[in-house]
């Protein structure tokens, strides 16, 4: 699974830097200028505002007694991070945050359910936003082709967002529970502990409607905030765009991006779906590609700060056990 992760993986940095060539370096490298520094400073501080309302959204599921809002804000940048910078390792963000979540003290069935719950609620979040998108879309340019594509991405999602529920819901937990007490048993793997009782943490957040109805509005909200980010890009290299187009642009490039799940960080998917969706809105395709690419930076800024963060962290952990006397 790595191997074929990895595979795509480099096909899809090949593809994102074919498109650049075949774009133009030149053309590029201007509206990476014109955006700047400056830009990626204000992207990097803006993208504060959707992850605190996606900490806020996971948080509302986690049932009492909770941690924080400033923790889970920590929690939900590991968990960013992981999966930003470490793509080719499947869930490796989820793994990140639920560790970090264990460490500061947190339960660990309630953390794993918590979050395995709020993957399907940021992706239900997510349909809704794109169905917003296509609304638009409809509206102004009915007999645009761009409609076809990003429906069958928006059927990609709710598929999976469909099936991810269904998994949990008829009790995929419960056999994996079943299974860590058999190996607990026969083979005393004692770490495997933590998942008793995930299935039903799961079950009893999903039974607390009010609660679910409240973290999909926020992560609703936190898609549509998140176009901010594209519109600030576009202002810095001199293309103003409509709040409108930056909710198409956004929600119809996620869906592609979505749809391509197999591809770690959708690489190459993204700035091709820049390009085109940015074509039929009117966005010249060096200044999409630019978008996508100044998105990169801001991954890659805020993801290794992350990593570094936390490895450090782990790393005091294991020298203040080290330095344990030993009896």
């Amino acid at each position: 699974m790595r191997a074929g992760f990895a595979i795509f993986a480099l096909i899809g940095v090949l593809s994102g830097a074919s498109l650049i060539a075949w774009q133009g370096f030149a053309a590029v490298g201007h509206a990476l200028e014109l955006a700047g520094f400056q830009g990626l400073v204000a992207i990097c501080l803006f993208h504060a505002v959707p992850l605190t309302l996606c900490a806020l959204a996971w948080r509302t599921l986690y049932r009492n007694p909770k941690p924080d809002q400033a923790s889970f804000i920590w929690y939900r940048w590991m968990r960013d991070a992981g999966g930003e910078i470490l793509g080719v390792v499947p869930a490796s963000g989820e793994i990140i945050s639920i560790r970090t979540m264990i460490a500061r003290g947190c339960d660990a069935t309630m953390a794993i359910a918590a979050t395995v719950v709020d993957l399907t609620v940021e992706m239900i979040g997510q349909v809704a936003f794109t169905l917003l998108g296509l609304a638009l879309l409809a509206f102004s340019r009915p007999d645009d082709p761009l409609l076809q594509w990003t429906l069958i991405g928006t059927g990609v999602v709710i598929f999976f967002a469909g099936g991810f529920f269904l998994v949990q819901r008829f009790g995929i937990f419960k056999l994996l529970e079943k299974l860590a007490i058999k190996l607990i048993e026969d083979r005393g793997w004692s770490a495997l502990a933590s998942i008793r009782g995930v299935n039903r943490n799961i079950h009893g957040i999903y039974a607390d409607r009010p609660r679910i109805a409240r973290a999909v509005a926020t992560h609703f909200t936190a898609w549509i905030v998140g176009c901010g980010e594209a519109g600030i890009i576009l202002y810095f290299m001199g293309v103003p765009t409509g709040f409108a187009t930056l909710i198409m642009l956004e929600s119809m490039t996620y869906a592609l991006r979505s749809a391509a799940f197999f591809v770690p960080a959708a690489a190459g998917v993204q700035e091709g779906g820049y390009m085109l969706i940015g074509a039929a809105l009117g966005i010249g395709p060096e200044f999409a590609l630019a978008l996508s690419l100044m998105k990169r930076a801001r991954e890659l800024t805020l993801g290794v700060t992350a990593i570094l963060a936390w490895q450090w962290l782990e790393g005091r952990g294991l020298l203040r056990v080290l330095r344990l006397p030993r009896r």
